[in-house]
C-alpha cells in the first residue's frame, strides 16, 4: 500500500510545565502563579530518578535546552496552547491509526515540553490499557497503574508519579488488560476522567490513546476528551487508514495531525513535525 505522500508534502510545505491529586504544592514565598509553578515540592507522588541519558535513549528529549527535535516540541506546544486556550479546553488525547507509529512518544514529549511552560502543569495519563507504554518511556517498574484505580479500588495517588521533571505527574497504565474497551466504557472511568479534570485549574491532560483501527477502544473514551492529535508515520502510516481514521473522527474536535519521523533531511524539525493546525 501506497503511504500518505500528500500528507507529507504538505508537511513539507507549512514549515517556512503538578502534581497529581493532593500530591504537589508550590513551594512558599512566591508571589505569582507563575513562580509558583515553577517550584512544586512534591509531598505524596512517588518521585521516580531517571536519568537525563536514560530518556534521550527512549528518544523523551523535550526536556533539552538544545535539541533540534525539542525545537519541534516546542513549536508544536505553543500550536496546541493556542488551540485549547481559544476553545478553553484543558484534555487532549493523542492517538494514531495503528500501533508503533509514535503516539505514546508524541504524548509524552508534548507533556513535557507543555510542563516546561510556567503557565501549566500537565498531567500525562497512559489509556492504552492493551499495550501501555508511557510508563517504559521514563524506564519506570514500579507497579500500579490506572486499571489498579479502575478494577480494585486503588488511590490514584498511589499510582502517580513524577519523572523528577517539574511539573509533569504521570499516571501509569498498569498490567496490560484483554477487555479494555469494556473497563474504558464504565462509570468508574467516566468518573476518573471528570476528576482529574476538574482538579486543578491550570492543569494540562494528556492522554496517550489507543490506535484507532486495532479495536474499538479509543470510541468509549474520546466523549470524554476534548480535543485530539493524530500522529502519522512517514513511510508506515497508509493513505487508506489515514481516510479511514479522518471518517471515523468527524464530528470530534481534531486540533491537528503530527507527521513522524520524516525523512526529510533539509530539516531540523523532521522528528516530529506538526501539520493541519
Amino acid at each position: 500500500m501506497e503511504p500518505i505522500k500528500a500528507a507529507i508534502e504538505k508537511a513539507r510545505k507549512q514549515r517556512g510545565e503538578t502534581g497529581g491529586f493532593a500530591a504537589g504544592r508550590p513551594s512558599a514565598g512566591k508571589s505569582n502563579d507563575a513562580s509558583r509553578l515553577r517550584h512544586i515540592e512534591y509531598t505524596t507522588t512517588y518521585c521516580h530518578k531517571v536519568s537525563r541519558a536514560e530518556l534521550i535513549a527512549n528518544r523523551v528529549i523535550a526536556q533539552e535546552k538544545k535539541h533540534a527535535f525539542a525545537d519541534a516540541y516546542r513549536m508544536l506546544r505553543s500550536q496546541v496552547l493556542a488551540k485549547l486556550r481559544q476553545n478553553g479546553w484543558s484534555t487532549l488525547g493523542v492517538t494514531s491509526a495503528g500501533p508503533g507509529q509514535g503516539k505514546s512518544l508524541t504524548a509524552a514529549n508534548l507533556a513535557i515540553s507543555i510542563a516546561r511552560n510556567v503557565n501549566h502543569t500537565v498531567l500525562l495519563a497512559d489509556f492504552d490499557l492493551r499495550r501501555p507504554n508511557v510508563r517504559n518511556l521514563f524506564n519506570y517498574e514500579r507497579e500500579g497503574g490506572m486499571i489498579d484505580v479502575l478494577e480494585h479500588g486503588k488511590p490514584v495517588e498511589e499510582v502517580l508519579f513524577t519523572p523528577d521533571i517539574n511539573g509533569l505527574v504521570v499516571l501509569p497504565g498498569g498490567e496490560p488488560v484483554d477487555e479494555s474497551s469494556e473497563v474504558l466504557g464504565t462509570v468508574q472511568t467516566a468518573n476518573l476522567v471528570q476528576e482529574m479534570r476538574e482538579r486543578y485549574k491550570n492543569r494540562v491532560i494528556i492522554y496517550d490513546l489507543p490506535p484507532m483501527l486495532v479495536t474499538d477502544d479509543v470510541f468509549e473514551i474520546l466523549p470524554q476528551i476534548e480535543s485530539l492529535l493524530f500522529v502519522v508515520e512517514e513511510g508506515k502510516t497508509k493513505r487508506e487508514e489515514v481516510t479511514r481514521c479522518m471518517d471515523l473522527l468527524k464530528g470530534q474536535n481534531l486540533i491537528g495531525t503530527i507527521l513522524n519521523k520524516s525523512r526529510d533531511k533539509m530539516s531540523s524539525y523532521g522528528y516530529n513535525t506538526p501539520y493541519g493546525y
